[in-house]
């Protein structure tokens, strides 16, 4: 029959990685790294001339879109973005330009620029578009724009419970500013008092702010003038509310001043490095901040100024040292101790240096709003029968269906194909779309309608003449197995013997079959190698007259009889065959066809409505 259309820490990883965002950096004097192979492998080209804070982003398969120092956009060709220059970052500010993906537009990136601490400046943010400028990117009219003032050179993006963003910021006095970034944009800051006291005129506000892989801390690296000035600052943070809470204080051993500080991928070392040339780890899973102080151990030395530690898209953390040539690196920074296996200046630049700053994590825009259920399906079918479901659920990334008194009765495809009811009636189906943010369930009552079965189907015989039930909509006669052309009513006049079946659709499109076997003609023909095909068969108005064998020559003589015997017409000879012969004249009724070519002789019958 036919059917009718009417028609928990995996998540961590995956949020602190991302795909390929992250995979082209351009820092320092004009040094670059391209992590698409896996490992780091030094590029030329790059413009930045910058000491401290940079920014890069690629596409979502590692393919460079743009890059900042806070000041200048350079396009992936390395040239200046249009209204790329005069950003109000700064050479001097430890992060100076942060990047985070406009949610909802995946061609357009939020640039936040840092002021240097010197400033007493404004934290602002400009848009990039990447659709404009034939696709190497704009700074648009939203540049510039002010979110707060007094802000220190530090700021951290983390990812929300929701699958939004933080971006993090605080000012002097000891206020955290914590603005969700979601569809809706740039939310109105979350402020939390917390922390100490910053006095610019020793240094304080100087240095990185990193966030856990984990979501559930910030560090602080405050840079100070002495190293009793100099402390790591540990938060907690509340990625679902935004909050900053519970400052511990971490003392480096030599108890110089510090710049940097990062996070192990699995949120459970603590890394950073003073001014000298000493890099220490703690172990967060030690217990109290006394405990975590105690853990304490010098893991590595290097001949200058420590500048950035960063984590890179292969998760292992890299360490600028000031004017090197090269990167260090901590192979192994969820390892304990020394195990964490570091090594100075292994990752060559390529003739170019480092200043104190590496790129920043890009997240990749994991956003959504919650999930809206939607379907559709061709929900008009035929008993015995199947049907498609197509999907049109957004934000979603599970489904649970529900089809009852249909097989099978549920699924979790995206598309559920060939969901079969067997039995008439009306029947709901349900839909549950689920994304990280919740679910959306979608009933629909008496969504499919199965037609009742169609009238059964029979055929009888009356001498030559094949009867169907009459009362449907169409019929379609097949003689053994092989579709008859023209042969499209209830009764068929069998040419031939053989098993002839018919195919009747009703009033709903629903098809009903019925087959008659062993049918004996009794026409005949004098040259059974010659046969002759008429359709349609019955016809009204214009008779086919052809062949399904070889040439049988110039046909010279044609008459059509009536049953009795009685010659009704006599057509005029033609060439060859096919050939059309005009009967509308002919009244209703059974006639026979004959043609004659030399010593031959064909006939067939037809039926004349």
């Amino acid at each position: 029959m036919k059917k009718i259309s009417l028609i928990a820490f995996v998540l961590v990883a995956l949020n602190s990685f991302g795909q390929g965002e992250n995979n082209i950096w351009h820092f320092g004097y004009g040094a670059g790294l391209d992590f698409n192979s896996g490992a780091p492998v030094s590029i030329n080209g790059g413009q930045t001339l910058q000491r401290e804070g940079v920014a890069a982003v690629s596409d979502a398969t590692g393919n460079l879109l743009f890059y900042t120092d806070g000041i200048t956009v350079w396009q992936r060709n390395h040239l200046v973005m249009p209204n790329g220059n005069f950003l109000l970052g700064d050479p001097s500010s430890t992060q100076s330009a942060t990047i985070i993906p406009v949610t909802g537009n995946p061609n357009q990136y939020y640039l936040f620029t840092c002021p240097a601490i010197s400033s007493f400046g404004d934290m602002y943010y400009s848009i990039v578009d990447m659709s404009l400028n034939g696709g190497f990117g704009d700074v648009t009219a939203t540049k510039n724009i002010s979110l707060l003032d007094s802000v220190t050179e530090q700021c951290a993006v983390i990812p929300s419970t929701n699958g939004c963003v933080w971006l993090v910021a605080r000012q002097f006095n000891p206020l955290f500013y914590a603005w969700m970034i979601d569809a809706g944009g740039i939310h109105p800051p979350v402020i939390s008092n917390c922390g100490v006291f910053y006095d610019f005129a020793n240094g304080s506000g100087v240095g990185y702010m990193k966030a856990s892989s984990l979501n559930n801390k910030i560090a602080i690296a405050n840079y100070g003038t002495t190293g009793v000035s100099s402390n790591f600052e540990l938060y907690d943070f509340d990625n679902a509310t935004g909050t900053v809470s519970n400052m511990a204080l971490l003392a480096p051993l030599a108890l110089s001043t510090i710049y940097a500080c990062e996070f192990s991928p699995d949120g459970t070392k603590f890394y950073g490095a003073d001014w000298g040339a000493n890099i220490y780890q703690f172990d967060l899973t030690a217990g109290n901040t006394a405990a975590i102080q105690a853990s304490e151990i010098t893991i590595g030395t290097v001949g200058g100024s420590v500048g950035d530690i960063q984590i890179g898209p292969d998760q292992k953390i890299y360490l600028t040292v000031e004017g090197a040539l090269s990167l260090s690196v901590i192979n192994n920074p969820n390892a304990l101790g020394v195990a964490c296996n570091f090594n100075q200046g292994t990752i060559n630049l390529g003739g170019n240096s480092c200043g104190i700053g590496l790129p920043g994590h890009v997240f990749p825009s994991l956003c959504t709003t919650l999930p809206s259920a939607a379907f559709i399906a061709p929900n008009h079918i035929c008993p015995g029968t199947c049907t498609n479901f197509i999907n049109h659920s957004t934000n979603a990334t599970t489904y649970q269906w529900a089809f009852p008194g249909a097989t099978p009765s549920v699924s979790t495809d995206v598309d559920p194909q060939n969901i079969c009811y067997n039995t008439p009636g009306q029947y709901s189906v349900m839909l549950v779309a689920t994304n990280v943010n919740g679910s959306d369930t979608l009933m629909l009552s008496n969504f499919i309608t199965v037609y009742p079965y169609p009238a059964p189907q029979g055929i009888s015989q009356s001498g030559d003449t094949l009867f169907a039930m009459a009362g449907a909509v169409s019929y379609q006669w097949y003689h053994n197995g092989i579709v008859i052309q023209g042969a499209t009513n209830y009764y068929y006049v069998a040419q031939e013997s053989g098993d002839y079946n018919i195919v009747a659709t009703d009033i709903n499109g629903c098809e009903v079959e019925a087959a008659i076997f062993d049918v004996v003609a009794t026409i005949t023909f004098e040259a059974v190698d010659l046969k002759v095909d008429v359709y349609p068969n019955p016809v009204i108005d214009k008779l086919i007259v052809g062949r399904n064998s070889r040439n049988i020559g110039t046909i010279n003589k044609i008459l059509i009889y009536d049953m009795p015997g009685k010659i009704i017409m006599v057509p005029g000879p033609i060439s060859q065959l096919p050939f059309g012969l005009d009967v509308h004249s002919l009244s209703k009724g059974v006639y026979m066809i004959e043609l004659s070519s030399g010593d031959k002789t064909l006939r067939s019958r037809f039926v004349k409505q």
